[in-house]
C-alpha cells in the first residue's frame, strides 16, 4: 500500500529521513518494501515564461523561444511543441535537469540552432493529466496559475513527496489506511496521533424523503450507515486532494468520487456513491442475489451472480456486487444533482469466495476480505461529508441511516505479566508493559501481575494473550531479544512403518510401469457426486473447510477416484494414448469425527489405467501381485462400487473384509468426468494392507527340476466365478501344484446357452526330482473329480 509522507505527517509529526523512518517501521512490526522520492526524479525543473516565439528557418515545425527562467538572461529553447505562445507559463527543464527514467538534458543544436534547455510536457516530467490538467504528451503543460519564473515545479504538480509503500500483513487490516499508519508511525517515533476533529455542517431533510434503504441479511451486512448529499456540483478536486490520491496510485476524477476514494485510503472504508436519480423508486435493498441473475458493472462487463453473492439492489434489478463494484445504472456523473454516500461492513469470507467466482477484484474487496470494522463506519460516513463542506460539493441533510443491529461487545482481554515474558524472552515490567499498550490506543488496567485489556474497535485482531505478547515485544523492541547458541540434541530421522510400505508399494508399481502422480487433498464436492453413489453413502458428507480457496477446492476428499479420474480425463483429452497412474494419499473420514477432534485420515492407494493392452485383468493381477508381496493371502469375489461397470467388476477379500477393488469404470461415470475411453480402476486400504502384512520368511531357492504343466479348459455355468474354480484347483492340487492361472474365456455357438469356457494353466514341480506323467495324472483326476462335484465345471470335449 503506498502513502506519501506528506499525508501521513498531516496526523503526526515524522521529523526523521525516509531511510530512518523505514527502519524504524520494520523494526516495530510494519513491513515496508522501499520507498520513493519524487523529488529525485524530477530536478532542476522550473516555471518559464516564453517572452517571445520566432519561426525556426531550418525546420516547418519547430519554433525558437526565448524563455525567462527567473535568471540575470533568458534561455533560448527549440521546440516543437505545437500550443507554445507567448506569455505562456511552462515547466522548463534548463541543462543539467533531471526527468523520470534517469533522463538528463543537456545543452543540444537542433537544425543548427542552440538550445539551452526543454520545455516539458506534463507526461515527461511524470505528471498525469489527471493530476494537473493538461494536452498530455501532444503538447506543452500550461500554467493556469500566476507563478514567478523560476520557481521549482515540484510542489505545483504534486511531485514533492515521497511515497512509502507498506507490506500491510492480512491480520492488520486496521493499517490498511493513512489513519492506521500514521498510528502505527506515531507510537514508533514516540510522537502524539491527532485525528481530524470532524465536525458537519448540515441542512434540514430526512433520509426517507430521498431514499428507502431495506438490509435483509445483517449476516453479511452487519452495518450499513448511509448519507444524502443534495444540490451536489460536480468539478474537479482541489490539488492536494488529486495529489494525495496521485501519490497512492488512484486516478482522480471528481470531486464527489475523489471524496469517497480518498476516505477509502483515510479511513481504510471503502464507500459507494450513489446517484440518486438513477436509484429506482429511491428504494435500495441489501440482499442476496437472485438465481440467474446477472449485473453489469462499473467495468462494463456483464457478471452472472449466484444466491451465495450479496447484492445492492433496487425494487427490480441488481444495481451493485457488495464489496467488490458498482453497478452501471448508479455511476456518478456531470449531471448528478443527489447523492447517497454508503459506508458498509460485509462479511469478508463472502466478499472473498465472490470476488474468486467473479474473477473480479477491487481496491475495495482488497479492503473488505481483510476484514472492515463495523464500529467505526459512522465515523467515515462524517468525515466523508465533512470534505463535502470543504470542497463546497453539496449540502449534507443533517438525518442519517445507520442498520447496526448487533454491535460487537466489548470483550477485554486478560494477560499474565510473568507469561508474557516468559512467551517473549524477556523481562520487561508491567508497568511498561501498560505504557506500551496505552500508546497502542488500549485501555489498560494493571493489578499486580495481571493485565486486563480492553483493545480499541480497530484492533479486531487482539483476541488473546499471545496477541498482547506479540504486541509488546514488537515496541519494546526486536533489538532486546539476546542472541543464543543453539541447544539440544539432534537425531537422525526415520521413516516410520507406513512410510516405508508406500515405499515398497511405489517400488512395485514403478516397476509395473505405473507413474506416481499427485493431487490436493482438498476437492469440489461436485466431484463427488458425479460418481453417482447412493443417498447416505458417508463419502457424499465429506468434511468442509472452515475458509476455503474456492468452491472447487472446499472439502477434504473422502475417496481418491474423483481426482484419479480427472487426471485421466486430462491426459486422454491430451491425446495421451495409454497411461498406468497411480497415487497415494490420505481420505478423510467426517462421518467418525468426534467433537473436538480431528477427522480419521485412511491412506489409500488408487490405480487407474486405460489404453492398448490394458483391461480389468491387467489391473487386477498387478493388485494381487502386490498384496502377495506383503504376504497377504486374499480372495476375489463379485461386487462392486456404483462407479463402476456392474460386469467388470470384482472385490479383493482378506478373510471377511474388503481390502481392495478392481474395476472398470461405469460409462455414465466416465461421461461426467469426458473420459472416452475405456479405464480400470482400483482402490487398495493401504492402512488395513499395513495391519495384515507379514514379514517374509527365508529365501528359497532357485527350483533344480523343470515343471510339469497342463492346460485345461472347464465348461461351467455363467453363475460360476473364476476365483472358485481356482480356489478349487488349489484346494485338491497337493503339495505338487505349484501355480493356477487363468489364461482365457470362451462363451459361443459352440456352448450351450448360460455357459462359459474357463482355460487354465496349472504348473507342477517336485523339489526333489523330475515329474512324470504317472505322478501328474493322478492330481490332476483329482482335481477334475472335484471341480465338477462341487461347481459342475466339467472337462470341455
Amino acid at each position: 500500500m503506498k502513502v506519501p509522507m506528506q499525508w501521513i505527517r498531516q496526523y503526526t509529526d515524522v521529523d526523521v529521513t525516509a531511510e530512518e523512518f523505514q527502519n524504524a517501521m520494520i523494526m516495530h512490526g510494519t513491513g515496508v518494501e522501499g520507498y520513493e522520492d519524487q523529488n529525485e526524479a524530477v530536478q532542476n525543473v522550473v516555471v518559464g515564461k516564453i517572452l517571445s516565439v520566432r519561426k525556426h528557418e531550418n525546420s516547418d515545425h519547430m519554433v525558437i523561444c526565448s524563455v525567462d527562467v527567473g535568471e540575470a538572461e533568458p534561455l533560448q529553447i527549440v521546440t516543437g511543441a505545437p500550443n507554445v505562445h507567448e506569455g505562456d507559463l511552462v515547466p522548463v527543464a534548463k541543462v543539467g535537469a533531471v526527468l523520470p527514467g534517469g533522463i538528463k538534458i543537456k545543452k543540444g543544436k537542433l537544425r543548427g540552432v542552440d538550445s539551452y534547455g526543454m520545455c516539458c510536457s506534463g507526461p515527461e516530467i511524470g505528471v498525469p493529466d489527471y493530476l494537473y490538467p493538461s494536452v498530455g504528451d501532444k503538447g506543452l503543460l500550461i500554467f493556469h496559475e500566476d507563478y514567478a519564473p523560476g520557481t521549482d515545479v515540484r510542489a505545483i504538480l504534486g511531485v514533492d513527496d515521497t511515497i512509502v509503500d507498506f507490506e500491510i500483513l492480512a491480520n492488520r487490516p486496521d493499517c490498511l489506511s493513512v489513519w492506521g499508519v500514521a498510528r502505527e508511525a506515531a507510537v514508533t517515533i514516540n510522537k502524539p496521533f491527532v485525528k481530524p476533529d470532524i465536525q458537519v455542517q448540515t441542512v434540514p431533510g430526512k433520509m426517507s424523503d430521498y431514499v428507502t434503504i431495506d438490509v435483509q441479511d445483517t449476516d453479511l451486512c452487519p452495518r450499513y450507515c448511509a448519507r444524502i448529499i443534495k444540490n451536489v456540483k460536480i468539478g474537479p478536486s482541489p490539488m492536494w486532494m488529486r495529489k494525495a490520491l496521485a501519490a497512492s496510485g488512484v486516478r482522480a476524477i471528481n470531486n464527489i468520487v475523489d471524496i469517497t476514494n480518498y476516505v477509502m485510503l483515510e479511513t481504510g472504508h471503502p464507500m459507494h456513491a450513489f446517484d440518486m436519480a438513477k436509484v429506482k423508486d429511491k428504494h435500495i435493498i441489501v440482499r442476496r442475489a437472485n438465481e440467474g441473475e446477472t449485473i453489469v458493472t462499473l467495468d462494463g462487463k456483464e457478471r452472472a451472480l449466484t444466491t451465495d453473492m450479496l447484492m445492492i439492489a433496487d425494487q427490480t434489478n441488481a444495481t451493485g456486487i457488495a464489496g467488490v463494484m458498482g453497478g452501471e445504472e448508479s455511476e456518478i456523473t456531470e449531471g448528478t444533482t443527489t447523492v447517497m454516500f454508503e459506508i458498509a461492513a460485509f462479511d469478508r469470507t463472502n466478499i472473498r469466495l465472490t470476488t474468486r467466482a467473479l474473477g473480479l477484484r477491487t481496491e475495495a474487496s482488497g479492503r473488505f476480505e481483510r476484514g472492515v470494522c463495523a464500529a467505526t463506519c459512522r465515523e467515515a460516513a462524517d468525515r466523508a461529508c465533512q470534505l463535502v463542506n470543504m470542497l463546497d460539493a453539496g449540502e449534507v441533510i443533517d438525518d442519517v441511516y445507520d442498520c447496526y443491529p448487533n454491535p460487537k461487545p466489548v470483550q477485554p482481554v486478560t494477560a499474565s505479566v510473568a507469561r508474557i515474558n516468559s512467551r517473549i524472552g524477556l523481562e520487561v515490567p508491567g508497568e511498561e508493559m501498560a505504557r506500551i499498550l496505552t500508546a497502542l490506543y488500549m485501555d489498560v488496567t494493571l493489578d499486580g501481575d495481571t493485565l486486563t485489556v480492553v483493545p480499541p474497535d480497530f484492533r479486531e485482531d487482539i483476541e488473546n494473550e499471545a496477541d498482547l505478547s506479540e504486541e509488546v515485544l514488537r515496541i519494546y523492541g526486536y533489538e532486546h531479544i539476546h542472541s543464543t547458541l543453539l541447544r539440544g540434541q539432534t537425531a537422525p530421522g526415520t521413516r516410520n512403518p507406513h512410510m516405508l510400505m508406500s515405499d515398497k508399494v511405489c517400488r512395485i508399481l514403478t516397476g509395473k510401469g505405473f507413474y506416481e502422480i499427485s493431487n490436493f487433498s482438498f476437492i469440489s464436492p461436485k466431484l463427488i457426486e458425479k460418481l453417482n453413489l447412493k443417498p447416505g453413502d458417508k463419502r457424499l458428507k465429506p468434511l468442509a473447510l472452515l475458509n476455503p480457496l474456492g468452491e472447487d477446492t472446499s472439502v477434504m476428499r473422502s475417496t481418491l477416484v474423483p481426482s484419479m479420474l480427472g487426471t485421466v480425463a486430462l491426459n486422454q483429452s491430451r491425446n495421451n494414448e495409454k497411461a498406468l497412474l497411480f497415487e497415494i494419499g490420505p481420505v478423510f473420514d467426517a462421518a467418525e469425527r468426534k467433537a473436538g477432534e480431528l477427522p480419521h485420515e485412511q491412506s489409500t492407494l488408487c490405480l487407474s489405467a486405460y489404453g492398448e493392452g490394458v483391461d480389468f485383468y491387467l489391473v487386477r493381477d498387478v493388485v494381487l501381485e502386490m498384496l502377495a508381496r506383503f504376504g497377504v493371502a486374499c480372495e476375489i469375489v463379485p461386487g462392486a462400487e456404483p462407479y463402476h461397470h456392474p460386469g467388470r467388476a470384482a472385490r479383493v477379500m482378506a478373510g471377511d473384509a474388503c481390502i481392495a477393488t478392481v474395476a472398470e469404470v461405469h460409462p455414465d461415470v466416465m461421461a461426467a468426468f469426458d473420459i472416452t475411453r475405456r479405464t480400470v480402476i482400483a482402490e487398495v486400504n493401504l492402512e488395513m494392507l499395513c495391519a495384515l502384512r507379514v514379514k517374509m520368511g527365508h529365501v528359497r531357492s532357485l527350483p533344480k527340476f523343470p515343471a510339469v504343466t497342463r492346460d485345461i479348459a472347464l465348461v461351467m455355468d455363467e453363475s460360476v466365478t473364476v476365483g472358485a474354480v481356482l480356489a478349487c484347483i488349489r484346494k485338491h492340487g497337493s503339495a505338487l501344484l505349484e501355480k493356477a492361472e487363468m489364461f482365457d474365456i470362451y462363451r459361443g455357438a459352440q456352448l450351450l446357452p448360460g455357459k462359459k469356457s474357463v482355460a487354465i494353466s496349472l504348473s507342477f514341480r517336485n523339489a526333489e526330482r523330475t515329474l512324470s506323467d504317472d505322478d501328474v495324472n493322478p492330481v490332476m483326476k483329482k482335481i477334475l473329480a472335484a471341480c465338477e462335484k462341487e461347481l459342475s465345471a466339467v472337462l470341455r470335449a
